[in-house]
């Protein structure tokens, strides 16, 4: 039992590390970063991104699937914008708040992406490694900020 628990020590020690240098400014901008690649690539170049991700759409779907990734770029828009101007609050508890949300809804995010690559619905490794990303830096900050001032 005491060499399994050895097994997770440098990973337990990570996390630790990680969640020391992770401050929600940091976090932001840089999940901030992540959408504004993923939204400018989606608006300048949607015919590529579609046909990575959908293959054998054809024809009418095709344009279709063009024609939503362009309102999905400017979702992703919406809320990088929104990420920059959060980036600025003040107040441990309501950080740790944001944190949270983030956390949540980019695990959201990257989980109904990790399924619907492995149905084979869509082919999607970047939004996968980017939301993995953005919830893994979102929980470090969250978890320093939920510790308090006194348990760091």
């Amino acid at each position: 039992m005491g060499s399994c628990i050895a097994c997770f020590a440098p990973s337990v020690k990570l996390i630790e590390v990680g969640e020391k240098i992770m401050k929600s400014k940091t976090t932001l901008t840089i999940a901030g970063l992540i959408g504004l690649v993923f939204s400018l690539v989606m608006f300048i170049a949607p015919e590529f991104v579609t046909r990575e991700q959908f293959p054998n759409a054809e024809g009418q779907g095709f344009t279709d699937l063009v024609t939503v990734r362009y309102a999905i770029a400017s979702l992703i828009m919406a809320l990088v914008i929104i990420t920059y101007h959060l980036r600025n609050i003040e107040g441990r508890t309501f950080q740790a708040h944001v944190m949270r949300g983030y956390t949540l809804a980019f695990s959201v995010i990257c989980i109904t992406t990790i399924v619907l690559q492995i149905l084979g619905k869509i082919s999607a490794v970047p939004p996968i490694v980017g939301t993995g990303i953005v919830a893994i830096l979102s929980f470090l900050s969250w978890r320093n900020l939920a510790k308090g001032p006194d348990q760091n």
